[in-house]
C-alpha cells in the first residue's frame, strides 16, 4: 500500500530533515513537483546512483535508517530537479541574446537604460528567491550535495545543488554630476582662513596642539622641493637668513617660483615629468606599449606653459585623436595617454586609469566581479568601458618607432532593434550580459555606435571634465603631493565606501578649484601658503597621535617627514653639481634621468600597469648613491660644482664647513657638530681640500639630505 502525504510520519526522517535544513522550513513545493512530474520523467536512479525501488515502511513504529535516508535523498533530488528546471538557464548564444533583447513589441522606442532595466527585472524574476536566516542575513553558503551510494551510505560528491545568481547591481554614484548651484570664488585670505578653520576644529576635537612653525630655511627647502623638485642653493636660501620673514615674503617667493621667467623652465620640466609619471607611469611610452613618451610630455609641457585649465587637459586626454610622434603631420601628443593604456581591442586599462586618475573611483576591482567592499557592480566597470568602444588604433609603419594614429570609428557591437550597440561581458556565474555606456551607473539616453549619432569618447570627456569628482580627486592628489598623505588612504580611491578624513576641507577646496576654473598654479599656491605646510615636522607635546606613518588618521597638525622621490634626489644632486635645467636640453636630461631611475624602478606585469619602486632607503639605494657616477660628479673638484666654489673661496675652513651644511641641508651646523668636525680634522691628518670633500660626501649621503622634513 502506498503511503499518503498524511500518514507518512517518520520521526527519524523529521530529525534528518531538520539536521539538513537547519531552522529553515522547507517550502511547500507539492503542486510544483506534481506539475513537473506530469510532463517529464524523473530518473531518480541516475540522479542519486541507486536502483529505483518503491519506498516501503516496514512498521509505523520501527523505522529503517536506510529507508529514511533514501526517502530524504529522493525528496531533495526532486526538489533540486524542480528548482533547476525553474531557475537555471544554459548560457545563451550570441543570436539568442540579440533575439531576447527585442522582447517588447515596441522595443524600437526603448533607450539603453530602459533595455537595461528590463533585462535586470527579467534576471531578477528568473532568479530563485533566497531564503533568509532568522537574523535577516542571506545564506550564501549552499547546502552540501547529498546522494546515496550502492550500499545506501551518504555520498556527498554525486549531486550538486545549483548556485544562486546574485542580484543585478543598480548602483549610481551620487556625485557624478555637478550641482546647479553657483559657487562664489573666495579671495586667497579667505581660502587660507578656511583651511585653518577646518583643521583647528579637528585639532580641538582631538584635544591636540599643533607643532610649532618650521624655521624659515626648512620651509624654503620644502617649497623648492614641492614646486621645482629640487633643493634650493645657498644663494636662494640667503634672503631668508638675513631678514625677517613675513606672509608677504613667503608669498613673494611662491609667486616667483610659479610665475616668473626665472624659474619657468624648471617648473615646466618638473611638473611635465610628474604628470607624465602620474598618467602613464615611469616606464610608460618607453617601448612596452604603443605610446610615445616624448609626445605626451610635449603636450603636457605646452599645456602647463599656458596654464591650461586642468579640466581642459583631462578632456583633451580622453577625447584626443591624431598621431603620437612629434615629427608626424597631424601630431597630437594627448593621444599617448590612451595609447599607453590600450592593447589591440582591450581598453580595460584605459577605463581603469581614467576612472581612478580623474574621478577617484577604483573600478578595476569590479572588472571580473562586484566590488568586494562597496555597492559598485561589475556592470558599472563595463558600462564605463563601453565609452571607449569607438576607439581605433592604426600603426603608421612596421616598426614601433613609426608611431600610431588614434581614430574614432563607428562601433557595431551587438545591435539592438533601436540601433544601439552594446558590448558583452561575462559575469562570475558564466552568464553573458550586454553593457551600454553609463557614467558611474547613470545610463545614457542613447547608445548608438555611429559617431555621427553619438561620439562616445567625446561624451565621456565632457562628463569627466565637468564632474564634481574631478576637482575632488585633483585636490586630494595635490594635497598628498605636499604632505605625503591625502584625505583618503589612496589618492586614486575616493569611492563611496572610502572614509575621508577632512570632508569639509576637501569639499571647500574642490569648490574653489571649480570656481577658479581649475587653475593649477592657484591650487598649488593655496597649499604652499597654508598653515599645516608651515608647521615643523617635530612633534609637539600633545600631537603624538598624529602619526599616519603608523596607521593613524592624518590630522595635519605637523609636517610629515618622508623620503624624497628618486627624481627629486636626481635633480637635487644635479643642481649641486653645477648643472641646471635648460629648455634646449629637456629631452637629453629626461633620457639621462630615466637611465638613472632605471636602477630603482621596474614595470610589473599587472592589469593596472603598476610599477615597483626600490628607492626606499635599502642597501641597493645607498650603494648607488654613495658610489654612482652622479655622486662622483657632485663631489668632483675638477668641474664647476658647488663644492669646488666653496673649497677655492678665501674663507676660513670653519666657514667653508658652514657653507657645505647650508648648501646640502639648508641649515648651518650646530656648535656640537662643528666641534666634532674640528676633532676629526685633527685626527684625519689630510689636506683641507680632501677633508672638505669627505665632509661634503658624508652630508649628501646622510638621511637628513634624503628626507623632505
Amino acid at each position: 500500500m502506498t503511503n499518503t502525504h498524511e500518514d507518512f510520519n517518520d520521526p527519524l526522517l523529521d530529525v534528518m530533515l531538520e539536521e539538513l535544513l537547519g531552522d529553515t522550513a522547507p517550502p511547500d513545493l507539492s503542486s510544483e513537483i506534481l506539475a513537473q512530474l506530469g510532463h517529464q520523467t524523473v530518473d531518480l536512479a541516475s540522479q542519486i546512483n541507486i536502483n529505483a525501488q518503491p519506498a516501503r515502511r516496514r512498521s509505523s513504529f520501527i523505522p529503517s535508517l536506510s529507508l529514511a535516508l533514501s526517502a530524504a535523498a529522493c525528496i531533495l533530488a526532486v526538489v533540486a530537479i524542480v528548482l533547476n528546471a525553474k531557475s537555471t538557464h544554459s548560457p545563451q548564444s550570441h543570436e539568442e541574446v540579440v533575439a531576447d533583447s527585442s522582447r517588447p513589441s515596441d522595443a524600437d522606442n526603448l533607450t539603453p537604460n530602459q533595455l537595461a532595466n528590463d533585462q535586470n527585472r527579467q534576471e531578477q524574476q528568473d532568479q530563485p528567491e533566497q531564503q533568509m536566516r532568522p537574523d535577516g542575513s542571506t545564506p550564501f553558503e549552499q547546502p552540501k550535495p547529498i546522494a546515496m551510494s550502492d550500499d545506501n551510505s551518504v555520498n556527498p560528491e554525486s549531486v550538486t545543488v545549483p548556485e544562486l545568481t546574485p542580484a543585478t547591481n543598480t548602483w549610481k554614484h551620487p556625485l557624478a554630476f555637478v550641482s546647479t548651484s553657483k559657487i562664489t570664488p573666495l579671495s586667497q585670505p579667505e581660502v587660507l582662513a578656511g583651511i585653518s578653520h577646518e583643521l583647528n576644529k579637528q585639532w580641538n576635537e582631538q584635544g591636540i596642539t599643533p607643532s610649532e612653525f618650521a624655521t624659515n630655511t626648512e620651509w624654503v627647502r620644502r617649497i623648492y622641493l614641492r614646486l621645482l623638485g629640487r633643493v634650493p642653493t645657498s644663494s636662494e636660501l640667503m634672503p631668508f637668513l638675513e631678514q625677517d620673514v613675513t606672509e608677504q615674503t613667503r608669498e613673494a617667493l611662491v609667486n616667483r617660483l610659479l610665475f616668473s621667467t626665472q624659474y619657468s623652465e624648471e617648473y615646466l620640466q618638473y611638473w611635465t615629468n610628474l604628470w607624465t609619471n602620474t598618467l602613464i607611469g615611469r616606464h610608460g611610452g618607453t617601448g612596452k606599449d604603443k605610446a610615445h613618451r616624448e609626445g605626451l610630455a610635449k603636450y603636457l609641457y605646452d599645456s602647463l606653459q599656458i596654464n591650461k585649465p586642468y579640466n581642459q587637459i583631462v578632456s583633451d586626454l580622453i577625447s584626443a585623436t591624431g598621431k603620437s610622434h612629434p615629427d608626424a603631420e597631424g601630431f597630437n601628443g594627448a593621444v599617448n595617454f590612451l595609447l599607453a593604456a590600450t592593447n589591440e581591442d582591450d581598453t580595460t586599462l584605459a577605463t581603469s586609469r581614467t576612472t581612478s586618475l580623474f574621478l577617484g573611483q577604483k573600478l578595476q576591482c569590479a572588472q571580473c566581479h562586484n566590488h568586494p567592499s562597496s555597492d559598485i557592480g561589475q556592470n558599472q566597470f563595463w558600462e564605463m568601458d563601453a565609452y571607449f568602444s569607438q576607439l581605433e588604433i592604426v600603426a603608421l609603419g612596421k616598426e614601433k618607432t613609426a608611431g600610431y594614429e588614434l581614430l574614432n570609428t563607428d562601433f557595431r557591437g551587438v545591435e539592438t532593434p533601436n540601433g544601439d550597440a552594446g558590448n558583452y561581458f561575462e559575469q562570475p556565474n558564466g552568464v553573458a550580459r550586454l553593457a551600454f555606456p553609463a557614467f558611474l551607473g547613470h545610463a545614457e539616453a542613447s547608445a548608438s555606435g555611429a559617431i555621427e549619432n553619438f561620439d562616445r569618447r567625446g561624451r565621456l570627456a565632457s562628463l569627466v571634465s565637468n564632474s564634481p569628482l574631478l576637482e575632488r580627486t585633483l585636490v586630494n592628489r595635490m594635497w598628498s603631493h605636499f604632505f605625503g598623505y591625502g584625505f583618503t588612504t589612496e589618492v586614486d580611491d575616493m569611492g563611496p565606501h572610502v572614509q575621508i578624513t577632512h570632508p569639509q576641507l576637501l569639499q571647500s577646496l574642490a569648490n574653489q578649484t571649480r570656481a577658479n576654473k581649475y587653475n593649477l598654479k592657484l591650487l598649488l599656491k593655496w597649499i604652499a601658503l597654508s598653515d599645516p605646510f608651515l608647521r615643523s615636522s617635530v612633534y609637539s607635546k600633545s600631537n603624538d597621535i598624529d602619526s599616519p606613518e603608523l596607521g593613524d588618521q592624518p590630522l595635519f597638525s605637523r609636517y610629515y617627514s618622508r623620503q624624497l622621490d628618486p627624481e627629486e634626489v636626481y635633480q637635487s644632486l644635479l643642481v649641486l653639481s653645477g648643472k641646471t635645467r635648460k629648455a634646449n636640453s629637456f629631452g637629453q636630461q629626461q633620457l639621462a634621468q630615466r637611465s638613472w631611475l632605471g636602477q630603482f624602478t621596474r614595470q610589473m606585469e599587472t592589469d593596472e600597469g603598476e610599477e615597483a619602486n626600490t628607492f626606499k632607503g635599502d642597501i641597493h639605494q645607498s650603494l648607488v648613491l654613495m658610489n654612482g657616477d652622479l655622486m662622483k660628479q657632485v663631489t668632483s673638484l675638477e668641474e664647476d660644482t658647488v663644492l669646488k666654489r666653496i673649497v677655492v673661496s678665501q674663507q676660513p675652513t670653519q666657514e667653508k664647513v658652514r657653507q657645505l651644511f647650508l648648501a646640502s641641508l639648508a641649515r648651518y651646523p650646530s656648535d656640537e657638530e662643528l666641534n666634532q668636525i674640528k676633532q676629526l680634522s685633527v685626527e684625519a691628518k689630510v689636506a683641507e681640500q680632501q677633508f672638505l670633500q669627505d665632509i661634503w660626501w658624508a652630508l649628501l649621503n646622510s638621511s637628513e639630505f634624503i628626507l623632505d622634513h
